[in-house]
């Protein structure tokens, strides 16, 4: 699975928590240069594939020391990127998932559940090499009800139709709205799901406890195990692992996007 964040709070790490109380052996790539991904899974910011492969040489042994196990048995490790000014971010996320694979790291730690945490952003093609390589097959696609974040989520899934156009073995499983509060939200992020063909698995409520967990250097299942937001968190992995279908998008412009947005309010406004 690949979860496809172009909303920025979102945190893959508490599908992954979830997913380990299913019982679930969990493998989750961070496949940003920021390197965050696995930092509250793990509880602090940790080394990366490409810097340890700059430092040590490429060996199964410098690449299992960057497999870290976190929260309840779970695992995570970031691609990393090159150094400010010198590469392809994208390309140097494709290098670390090569690594991954050539040193058959899912396999020997027995992870049956992978989950690519991408950046939501194609313009740089690097960033669908795990589309277009066969690593992710099921996209999860992050967002909310804001115009401009709709139009980001409609680009990335453009790469979606044109990898798969290509021969790529790569469809949607659905959007997760991670809320933002704007006016009327759900039915703003139904009518866009609608207008792609592409189902809402879920909508996350905006809670403190997430940014609450996030001092702590932990996830929200760990955290506040017995709060709303984390059984929303368990639900949606649930939904997730239980989903049968994948779908191919349609496409819309900023101006569907808009009328969709303005459309919805409009309709707020007059109840």
């Amino acid at each position: 699975n690949t979860l496809g964040d172009a909303d920025e709070i979102f945190q893959s790490d508490n599908v992954s928590a979830a997913l380990s109380h299913e019982g679930y052996k969990v493998l989750q790539v961070g496949c940003d240069p920021k390197h965050d991904s696995i930092a509250t899974l793990c509880g602090r910011l940790l080394p990366t594939i490409l810097e340890t492969v700059r430092e040590k040489g490429l060996s199964q042994e410098s690449i299992d020391s960057v497999i870290f196990k976190g929260y309840n048995g779970t695992l995570g490790c970031e691609s990393g990127g090159p150094r400010p000014a010198t590469g392809c971010a994208g390309k140097g996320v494709y290098a670390a998932l090569e690594f991954l694979t050539r040193y058959k790291v899912p396999e020997r730690y027995g992870a049956n559940v992978v989950i690519y945490d991408v950046l939501g952003d194609v313009v740089c093609g690097g960033f669908s090499q795990p589309m277009r390589h066969g690593y992710a097959k099921e996209i999860y696609m992050v967002g909310n009800g804001e115009s401009l974040t709709l139009w980001q989520v409609n680009n990335v899934l453009k790469a979606v139709v044109r990898l798969r156009a290509g021969g790529s073995d790569v469809a949607v499983g659905g959007i997760i709205d991670n809320m933002r509060g704007v006016p009327n939200e759900e039915k703003v992020v139904e009518a866009f799901a609608e207008a792609i063909g592409v189902p809402v698995i879920i909508h996350i409520p905006r809670d403190k406890t997430v940014q609450q967990a996030e001092f702590q250097g932990k996830t929200v299942i760990e955290a506040f195990p017995d709060s709303k937001q984390a059984e929303v968190y368990r639900e949606l992995a649930k939904r997730i692992m239980a989903n049968t279908k994948v779908y191919i998008p349609k496409l819309v412009t900023l101006p569907d996007i808009m009328r969709i947005v303005k459309g919805e309010m409009v309709t707020a406004a007059n109840r």
